[in-house]
């Protein structure tokens, strides 16, 4: 089971091949983590929310904000955000931390794929994550020993772009009015990076990694969103 002694100690220090992978319950160590997480996670966030409160205006959290496109389909809505976007972002930031050329395609084009469809159509994304994933593919089983000895050399650097990419990706979520707002930012999003690097040990530690980090995140989703779709019924 997750032991956070032993997550702190890889996080100074970490290594592609630490140790053998764990085997695990997997549903019983998603919980685990999780409320472990919420439980570290959100009071520290609470306690430093609160704080900032007193001295600044917050940024308008618009996470939860269901625009007005999803109002008639809010199963969809639902569907999206519980669903589709926990496993998108675990593919994107997750699955290539175990190096297989597989997994360093998918995560790159879909990652790209997504920045490409927020301003051409679907039929375009389609293609160009289909065209992206071969041409990946390919140079990565071409080149895979040369891959594998930049993996090993700067994983630890790798490892901690990714988790925090992941946080840094949150700041969408805000709408920033005053500049100085802007300060606070690594403060807001703090869950998101504590998260972020919570999931990419979990995906490193354990065999079926990758599926808990996406049992974790579709929890964490189905909460606030259900928290959501609730305020908006009401």
């Amino acid at each position: 089971m997750f032991e956070p002694s032993e997550f702190f100690n890889f996080l100074k220090n970490p290594k592609y091949q630490f140790l053998e992978r764990k085997n695990t319950h997997v549903l019983g160590t998603a919980l685990k983590i999780y409320l472990i997480t919420f439980l570290l996670v959100g009071l520290i966030n609470l306690i430093t929310i609160t704080i900032i409160r007193v001295l600044l205006i917050l940024p308008i959290d618009e996470t939860l904000e269901i625009s007005a496109s999803w109002k008639e389909h809010l199963w969809i809505y639902f569907l999206m955000g519980v669903i589709f976007a926990p496993f998108l972002e675990e593919i994107i930031f997750r699955l290539s931390l175990i190096f297989n050329p597989v997994n360093i395609a998918l995560s790159v084009s879909t990652f790209i794929t997504l920045i490409i469809h927020k301003v051409f159509n679907i039929f375009l994304s389609i293609f160009t994550f289909l065209f992206l994933y071969f041409l990946i593919f390919s140079l990565v089983s071409t080149y895979r020993l040369n891959f594998i000895s930049f993996w090993d050399r700067n994983f630890r650097y790798i490892f901690y772009l990714m988790a925090i990419l992941f946080g840094l990706v949150h700041i969408g979520n805000y709408k920033f009015i005053e500049v100085s707002q802007y300060i606070i930012a690594p403060v807001l999003i703090f869950p998101q990076l504590a998260v972020g690097f919570i999931l990419s040990y979990t995906r490193l530690y354990y065999k079926r990694g990758f599926l808990i980090c996406i049992i974790f995140h579709v929890l964490m989703n189905l909460i606030s969103i259900s928290v959501s779709l609730i305020q908006y019924c009401h």
